[in-house]
């Protein structure tokens, strides 16, 4: 074989070079093409979960307006609180305002992604909480929440009953409100030197002085929780990632304080007994809920940080797609 010259190699290394563009170039149109498609796949799973929203076609939706009715006229110093619930039933429920800013913030590249590939794992968590079916029974928690403060008269949707529950998991119980105990749409955990505890948000604080403003710290309900559809269900879909980062650096902080005298548990360990009735949608996510790779130990630093301009939630629909 006659050996190349320095045109030869010269020559061959360009034509390498130049198939290497044309093939990213070709992998980069495909990613495009992909992510536009799961934009407008999430969009359109949007729009179809406002409609059911707007016109009242969810039932446990539908259930929570029963419910407050129901609890408000035998529990009137609950009213302030029952209010706030019945927002649930309606677009100003967290979970969609946060799905519609979580869209926002891909569509709209308001928040940083390391690639194409990370928008569109992002945008598949978005629709499948989108799902109508799912978001019926991410409600459960509400109607949920209302049947433990009417103390048994109204009965859970979707889960056990609540003594039924508590045997089934030996969990502990940490009253009304607990279902959204861990879910940061109400709530957030606050750190003191005794450990981590739970605050609710200024509309849902009354669960906390229900109980005399008893505080309910992280490394006890991680290992007494009980069931709950955002825990144990829907946690992966309907948490965003900033979320999922802050909910590691509070394990990473409990695991450091108390890891080392043995009785630290991660809540997500495993699951919990106690869901019925779940749609095909709810029962696919189940399996990935404690799967979650932004919930695995690693580093506390997020680089998850989204700009200025997506401070707030946006809920209206037919919005232009701009680029």
């Amino acid at each position: 074989m006659d050996k190349w010259d320095g045109k030869g190699l010269t020559n061959f290394y360009q034509r390498l070079l130049m198939l290497s563009f044309v093939l990213l170039l070709g992998a980069c149109s495909s990613g495009e093409a992909e992510l536009e498609g799961e934009l407008l796949t999430t969009e359109r799973r949007l729009s179809e979960l406002t409609d059911a929203l707007n016109i009242g076609s969810l039932r446990n939706a539908v259930t929570i307006k029963q419910y407050v009715g129901i609890l408000r006229q035998r529990e009137p110093k609950f009213a302030p609180l029952l209010a706030e619930l019945e927002k649930e039933a309606s677009l100003a429920n967290p979970l969609y305002k946060s799905l519609q800013a979580r869209f926002d913030a891909v569509r709209d590249n308001t928040e940083n992604f390391d690639s194409w590939v990370e928008k569109v794992e992002e945008l598949k968590l978005i629709q499948a909480a989108s799902n109508v079916g799912a978001f019926n029974d991410a409600l459960s928690d509400t109607v949920n929440v209302i049947a433990d403060l009417s103390q048994g008269e109204l009965p859970r949707v979707n889960s056990v009953s609540k003594e039924a529950e508590l045997a089934m998991n030996k969990s502990k119980d940490y009253g009304a409100g607990s279902q959204y105990i861990g879910n940061p749409h109400y709530g957030r955990w606050s750190h003191s030197s005794g450990g981590s505890f739970w605050a609710f948000y200024g509309q849902y604080h009354f669960f906390s002085t229900m109980f005399g403003g008893r505080r309910n710290y992280y490394n006890d309900w991680s290992g007494g929780r009980g069931y709950s559809y955002y825990s144990d269900i829907g946690r992966n879909s309907y948490t965003s990632r900033s979320q999922k980062v802050g909910q590691r650096d509070v394990q990473q902080r409990a695991k450091k304080q108390f890891g080392s005298k043995g009785n630290f548990k991660s809540p997500y360990a495993k699951s919990r007994s106690g869901a019925t009735g779940m749609s095909k949608a709810s029962v696919a996510q189940q399996k990935s809920a404690f799967k979650s790779r932004y919930a695995k130990s690693g580093s506390t630093t997020s680089k998850y940080r989204s700009s200025t301009r997506n401070s707030g939630f946006r809920t209206s629909r037919g919005r232009s797609r701009g680029k």
